[in-house]
């Protein structure tokens, strides 16, 4: 029986530990991504590799190109597969004769693959049935010359990019205890145990700039979180283990993994050091944003002293790298950065997109609207708002959908239908998220 393929995940290796970001990857999470795995190399920790969970905004990319660093690699998915389970087990043709199997059931195998000359499964022999070939009351030389496929059994067979989950309630019910493994164009790959597909070795991830699960690399709940540095609210899952777990109070986390660098004394390339940089200024609005501390300020003289660049001059650079709202689709405008929170207890999603200047909100605020209603529903939300920071003037507008006993008691200035100036906020996560909590939670 072969398998339907489901959801196809790109394959990851056990043997490394991935450092990755959130899923839609600001500059930060770019940033802190490829630095802390760098410090994690330097300090002697081996197998670290930097790891995407989505695609980079156009403020990352301008920024990679700059200090000419690649992306991280995309990590689409960290489930375990039966390519994760699969034995390298060898086969027998079918038409070779019964000692050929006879010979790998010697050898330890509990099944015996038949494998074509293209390469394709063509049955399973078991030791069960060729004790029973072998005691049949016939000629023993017709017995060592019957071929394999003769007591051929129709194996149960999963491609290698099948995610185990999607098939654990029929495994424990199946009376096989090995299947085979295919490939995408369904060559033979290999065995998989029963054990070792209910036992299945899990990815490795250390999290930056983000610590909640909903947040992290799909399928990050299957995989083993072996720590995190961070810079925003808690909302992590436990672990099995104690891991490191760091979450300070700082504008960015591209700060803490430079911190790290000068407490480990070890300094990060030019390149790298100009990314982090990237991280901070981004983060902080070149320290303009409240969530900006003295300790960014410090650790991004640091940087910029090592990437050779003038800091301020460079931050506006940055900030003026991010396309305009005139150019942006309405999946990247509402989804590029876009966050979901349980408040008085309703569901609400607060997204968050930059601009230099709010010339081009008026044409399209109709149609960002529309959208954002058309989501709300979709997606069964209480109320969404979309915060449109002009990085220049440090000021912010909120568009929202709701419904319509949340816009009633919004403490804001009205300037349109859903539409509202939200005085000077800049920052979604210590300004309009604690001020929406508040009054949502009064309202209980």
């Amino acid at each position: 029986m072969l398998t339907t393929k489901h959801d196809r995940h790109d394959t990851w290796n056990p043997e490394t530990t991935y450092v990755v970001g959130h899923q839609r990857p600001d500059t930060d999470a770019i940033a802190s991504a490829l630095g802390f795995a760098w410090y994690l190399t330097a300090i002697g920790r081996e197998n670290v590799q930097a790891a995407r969970a989505g695609q980079p905004g156009q403020q990352a990319i301008f920024a990679l190109r700059k200090f000419g660093l690649s992306s991280p690699q995309l990590l689409a998915g960290v489930a375990p597969t039966f390519g994760h389970a699969v034995i390298r087990q060898p086969y027998v043709r079918p038409t070779d004769p019964l000692p050929a199997a006879m010979m790998r059931v010697a050898a330890g195998d509990r099944v015996i693959p038949l494998v074509d000359e293209e390469n394709r499964p063509a049955g399973v022999v078991t030791s069960l049935a060729l004790a029973l070939a072998y005691t049949a009351p016939t000629n023993i030389m017709h017995t060592l010359m019957q071929p394999c496929s003769t007591i051929a059994e129709q194996p149960q067979v999963f491609h290698q990019r099948d995610k185990i989950s999607d098939h654990r309630n029929s495994l424990l019910r199946s009376e096989n205890d090995d299947f085979l493994v295919v490939s995408d164009d369904g060559e033979y790959v290999g065995v998989a145990t029963r054990r070792r597909i209910l036992e299945p070795t899990r990815a490795k991830l250390y999290l930056v700039d983000h610590n909640e699960l909903g947040q992290a690399v799909t399928d990050a709940e299957e995989a083993e979180i072996v720590g995190v540095l961070d810079h925003h609210r808690l909302g992590n899952s436990p672990t099995a283990l104690p891991i490191p777990f760091v979450v300070d109070v700082v504008g960015s986390t591209s700060t803490l993994v430079a911190e790290h660098c000068i407490t480990a004394e070890v300094t990060p390339p030019q390149g790298l050091a100009g990314m982090l940089l990237s991280g901070i200024l981004s983060d902080t609005l070149t320290f303009r944003s409240p969530t900006a501390t003295g300790r960014d300020k410090v650790a991004a003289e640091w940087l910029a002293e090592i990437a050779q660049i003038d800091m301020l001059a460079y931050g506006d650079e940055l900030l003026h790298a991010a396309p305009g709202l005139g150019a942006r689709t309405i999946q990247e405008i509402l989804d590029t950065d876009r966050k979901t929170y349980t408040m008085g207890g309703h569901p609400i999603s607060l997204a968050q997109v930059e601009a230099t200047g709010f010339g081009s909100l008026p044409s399209r605020r109709e149609e960002i609207l529309a959208a954002m209603e058309e989501w709300r529903q979709r997606e069964g939300l209480a109320f969404f708002g979309l915060m449109v920071t002009d990085v220049v003037t440090g000021t912010s507008r909120l568009l929202t959908r709701s419904e319509k006993w949340i816009n009633a008691i919004l403490p804001y200035t009205r300037l349109g239908e859903g539409e509202y100036d939200i005085e000077g906020m800049v920052s979604r996560k210590k300004q309009l998220v604690p001020a929406l909590s508040a009054l949502l939670d009064e309202s209980r």
